[in-house]
């Protein structure tokens, strides 16, 4: 009796785990996160944890390094990671297939200061690794280049900060275009009977 009724209470929490699993996926927001072989396997774990807590559709790595899951606490479960070799041209035919629209998070002397920057629809927001930055190629490519004012004598941010900081400056962005669905958080309530999540 006990071992049917521990089996009912497991299939419950199964069955409640993927329903709101569906509900999370089906409320993801048309934007990406990718990392251009970052080295310190910490901030991946961080862009993850970002990525999750702000319904990205994805997240894509390039490079052979290992990351650490530990920092991305289980957001690794649910949110899609990608991984591409570190090559220019695999990268663009990834955001071609997926209709991303390149933005460069950089240092750069073309760069849009971050309080300026209008992001285009579906943003990939491209973060290059601690120690030489995106290729110059890349940055060449992209629609638009993102810096974050400074005021400090260190001259960049952490790069997993910097990355959160873009991708809720877009967010917020779009709710004060009031573009932005479920603007205080939370799951989507019921199915989404339209084209799918370009309310963002």
């Amino acid at each position: 009796m006990d071992a049917t009724r521990d089996a009912y209470r497991a299939q419950r929490r199964a069955d409640r785990r993927a329903r709101r699993l569906a509900e999370y996926r089906r409320g993801l927001r048309p934007f990406a996160i990718a990392a251009w072989e970052i080295s310190k396997e910490h901030n991946v774990g961080t862009l993850v944890r970002t990525a999750h807590a702000a319904a990205a559709s994805e997240v894509i790595l390039t490079g052979e390094r290992e990351w650490n899951v530990e920092a991305a606490r289980t957001a690794d479960l649910y949110t899609e990671i990608i991984q591409l070799p570190a090559d220019p041209e695999a990268f663009r035919a990834h955001l071609a297939t997926r209709r991303w629209n390149l933005v460069a998070v950089e240092l750069a002397e073309n760069a849009t200061s971050l309080f300026d920057a209008e992001y285009p629809d579906r943003p990939c927001f491209l973060l290059g690794a601690e120690i030489g930055g995106i290729p110059a190629e890349l940055l060449a490519d992209a629609e638009l280049v993102v810096q974050i004012p400074q005021w400090g004598l260190v001259p960049c941010l952490n790069l997993a900060v910097a990355g959160s900081l873009v991708v809720y400056d877009h967010l917020a962005k779009r709710r004060r275009a009031g573009r932005l669905s479920r603007p205080e958080g939370g799951l989507m309530d019921e199915p989404d009977q339209s084209t799918g999540n370009s309310s963002g």
